[in-house]
């Protein structure tokens, strides 16, 4: 049997097992599954703002709301568990559905109500559609979940909840394609989120192409609309992935597992589960990555356990005790000092979004194509970009507002030197050219592939340093030619063309 055969057969019998377990829970199809009641979607001024549409209380602690997201153009729910020992401000956990599932399955099938009893955090689990936990277009319109679950969510928990507003008081974790999610966020942002938990998850796209294809006809989509394809639109797939993306996860707390596919003695079912023996593949592959790097982190493969909710809920009630242990340890340097790049402590972050913010940064890249860009050696006085095209970077205000910094660019095009004052606030904007454009061939073929990706490992390098201000008058003397934001051009020296 081929892979995508394989997991289409295994996605048809997962559809069915999760059907058969709503069934026996009573929950579904149960009252209320729909949003017709609700009416229709929002228009207007209404359709470009996040707000509450409705919202019930279940019980004691579980709270209901339909919320519409413009980064999703639609209403979709949300399910809230206040914590069950209440602080004045709580950790919140972000808990991820999988592929089949919706916001109300951590709590109908997953007991998180029951399991989070005695816990701290407030306990939040949103809708995601689909699972990709991507953006995807669909029809002519983009569904940003990224958007919708890291800034829209978080937004409106902050505002309806008393919570800590510090990345040591937001976690994530989730399920199947929900680990995926919660850790490819814990990557793309590891500024926002201070641990990451993954049960039974696909770590590694581009070992689960067929898999991901389902999760994009499942959206709506047609096959390869999600990431593309992942030979030509491979830096895509890396862009999302948290295998590739595993050196933002330095100053994590992480915790994954997997079972063998082999039933548990309590499992009903007699044969072995081929998803859950993929993912544990994953696990054991994305423990090597990060053994690799020096990173510390929790791997749990099990020797038993089927891609079900009976190992989630497992996994979760031992996920909540390790952080308890964890705390209890006191605080880890590791991931607690990670906030400290924010004064100017040294990071680096690897991402294939050409606009992004990180610890303050604010970087834009002007490219051709995709490609995965490593913003490296990070300090108040340099930093490392690779890749192709041009740079605007707006550092944090760790400079002295009105003072002169000489910045100099050094890549395989030009030397730039300029000089550029700080702002009000103390930061300063940083333009540059990188590698030459990744071009796109007038006639593709073999002789003109390596313009897909020539460039992309090129280094361009920017330092930083406080120029005296007797010489920063005498230097602008020199020239009668400013750029806009930079008190003048010094030296720009052009490298010979490659080839």
């Amino acid at each position: 049997m081929n892979p995508r055969s394989m997991f289409m057969s295994v996605g048809a019998r997962a559809v069915r097992a999760l059907t058969a377990a709503r069934s026996r829970a009573g929950e579904f199809p149960g009252r209320n599954q729909t949003l017709s009641f609700l009416g229709p979607e929002p228009t207007g001024r209404d359709a470009h703002r996040f707000h509450v549409r409705e919202k019930r209380k279940l019980s004691a602690r579980l709270r209901e709301f339909f919320v519409y997201s413009p980064a999703l153009g639609r209403t979709v729910g949300v399910r809230v568990l206040l914590p069950g020992r209440p602080s004045e401000h709580a950790d919140v956990i972000y808990l991820f559905h999988g592929s089949g599932d919706d916001f109300r399955s951590w709590t109908d099938l997953g007991a998180a109500e029951q399991l989070t009893a005695d816990s701290p955090y407030l306990v939040v689990m949103p809708d995601a559609g689909a699972g990709s936990y991507s953006r995807h277009q669909v029809d002519g319109r983009v569904l940003d979940w990224p958007q919708f679950h890291t800034q829209e969510l978080p937004d409106f928990v902050a505002d309806r909840f008393s919570v800590s507003p510090e990345r040591s008081g937001r976690l994530l974790a989730g399920l199947s394609m929900g680990g995926y999610g919660a850790m490819k966020y814990a990557a793309q942002h590891p500024d926002r989120y201070r641990a990451a938990a993954a049960f039974s998850s696909p770590l590694d796209p581009l070992r689960a192409v067929p898999l991901f294809d389902i999760i994009a006809l499942r959206e709506g989509g047609e096959s390869k609309s999600l990431f593309g394809d992942p030979r030509r639109d491979r830096a895509e797939w890396e862009a999302n992935s948290p295998m590739s993306l595993t050196p933002n996860l330095a100053g994590t707390q992480l915790y994954f597992t997997a079972g063998s596919g082999t039933p548990d003695p309590d499992d009903t079912e007699d044969e072995i589960d081929v998803l859950e023996a993929v993912v544990n593949e994953h696990g054991e592959a994305f423990h090597a990555r990060l053994e690799s790097l020096g990173i510390a982190h929790t791997w749990l493969p099990r020797p038993t356990g089927l891609h079900n909710w009976y190992a989630w809920q497992r996994e979760l009630a031992a996920w909540l005790t390790w952080l308890d242990d964890t705390a209890a340890a006191g605080p880890d340097a590791v991931w607690a000092g990670a906030s400290g790049v924010h004064d100017g402590g040294a990071f680096s972050f690897v991402t294939g979004e050409p606009i992004f913010s990180v610890h303050g940064w604010d970087v834009s890249i002007s490219r051709r194509r995709a490609q995965l860009v490593t913003f490296s050696e990070v300090t108040a006085s340099t930093f490392t970009l690779n890749g192709a095209g041009t740079f605007r970077v707006r550092t944090p205000a760790l400079f002295h507002p009105g003072q002169s910094y000489r910045i100099a660019v050094s890549s395989p095009l030009s030397d730039n030197i300029y000089d550029l004052a700080a702002d009000a606030e103390g930061r300063l904007e940083l333009t540059g050219r990188m590698a030459g454009a990744l071009h796109d061939p007038i006639v593709p073929g073999k002789r003109t592939r390596h313009f897909r990706t020539w460039g992309q490992d090129e280094v361009t390098t920017v330092t930083i340093t406080p120029v005296a201000a007797e010489e920063s008058s005498r230097f602008a003397g020199a020239s009668s030619t400013a750029e806009a934001g930079a008190s003048t051009t010094a030296l720009v020296r052009e490298r010979p063309a490659a080839g």
